[in-house]
């Protein structure tokens, strides 16, 4: 069941007939209309296309479940609604006095902020607001026994309207330039600002930058330095679409490049050590035999300049020896091999205490008799 329409003037609360009348205000109080304005095409009837709608007075708050109903609901029986002057329609006219039309609403529509009507206004409506004597607009509408608003009946141009949130009349100028701006732009009516710059044009500086870049982009992208930005721009888009796969591709064979190139890096520093050990054996290098060649390779990969200079410090190997005495090959022999068995010591030692200890240091701290 509907209970009375509720609408706004500027005095308190009054009962005539079946309608409650209740007074309100307005946000942004006190900006004019520029006289020399054109009246809104657009004016704001309802301050919510789904949810809560607070007043100024003690009644209410009234609830938008679904505008488009409303919508339907308010054109079902006319194809246009009056706007009057502080409700004459409901307070003057039943006393015999006139309540002419300052304007009709000829369509609504539901946006992320309310409900709104396109207007056609009368001459006498757009006087009224050339000369800058209403700034508000107060809907008369119907609500159910729970306060959902149901239809919208008429509006009525005020100053005090009773419903919080509702654009002044000449904030649907910014508001409708906006929306007619968005719209422009390819974007939703209900765009927010921030969405509407992001889509504006770049600056002068910025689009001759970006002119001057665009060769270099497009043969980046495999196109010819004289394509024109739409095909520029498909090739990037085609690109940005295959990036899914066309970049874990390119990773894979980074990887796969990188550890080539590390076989092949290792296979030469392997090649370079077993060369040099196997020559300072061949020229009679004391310590060095077939037994520990493969430490002193090893060493080598790890540090070449460190290896080649400690070998090249091992005696060379003499055929001659005093009767009696160990030959002194036999004998440098045997100190190499104690050499390479104390490095793996000290190796070992180290790693039991959490450290790798490098075969090249391993080796020359065992040289230097340290533990």
């Amino acid at each position: 069941m509907y209970r009375p329409a509720r609408i706004c003037d500027c005095g308190g609360m009054q009962k005539l007939a079946t309608h409650t009348f209740t007074s309100g205000s307005v946000a942004l109080m006190g900006v004019v209309i520029p006289a020399a304005s054109a009246p809104p095409e657009w004016i704001h009837l309802l301050p919510s296309s789904a949810g809560r709608i607070e007043t100024v007075d003690s009644r209410g708050p009234y609830q938008v479940q679904d505008a488009a109903a409303i919508i339907a609901a308010s054109f079902a029986e006319t194809t246009e609604l009056p706007i009057d002057e502080n409700h004459a329609t409901d307070l003057a006219a039943p006393n015999g006095q006139p309540a002419p039309a300052r304007g009709w609403i000829t369509a609504m529509e539901a946006r992320a902020d309310g409900i709104w009507g396109k207007v056609r206004w009368a001459n006498s409506g757009r006087e009224l607001l050339a000369d800058q004597a209403y700034r508000g607009i107060s809907p008369v509408f119907l609500h159910s026994s729970d306060n959902t608003v149901r239809r919208i009946l008429r509006a009525s141009l005020v100053n005090n309207p009773n419903l919080r949130g509702l654009a002044t009349l000449h904030q649907e100028e910014s508001v409708n330039f906006q929306q007619k701006l968005a719209e422009k732009l390819g974007l939703n009516a209900a765009a927010s600002e921030d969405q509407i710059l992001a889509a504006l044009p770049a600056k002068p500086g910025e689009t001759a930058a970006l002119q001057a870049a665009l060769p270099s982009i497009a043969e980046a992208l495999g196109l010819d330095k004289g394509a024109d930005t739409a095909a520029v721009l498909n090739a990037a888009k085609a690109a940005g679409a295959d990036a899914k796969t066309t970049i874990p591709a390119l990773q894979s064979q980074v990887t796969d490049l990188s550890n080539q190139l590390k076989a092949l890096t290792d296979i030469g520093k392997l090649t370079k050590a077993a060369a040099f050990v196997d020559a300072a054996i061949k020229e009679g290098r004391m310590g060095l035999n077939a037994t520990n060649r493969a430490e002193f390779v090893a060493m080598h990969q790890e540090n070449p300049a460190r290896t080649e200079k400690l070998i090249n410090g091992f005696a060379l190997m003499k055929t001659t020896h005093t009767a009696g005495a160990p030959p002194a090959a036999a004998a440098m022999q045997s100190s190499a091999n104690d050499l390479v068995v104390k490095a793996k010591a000290l190796q070992a030692s180290e790693k039991a205490k959490g450290n790798d200890l490098d075969w090249a240091v391993a080796v020359q701290m065992a040289s230097e008799g340290k533990q």
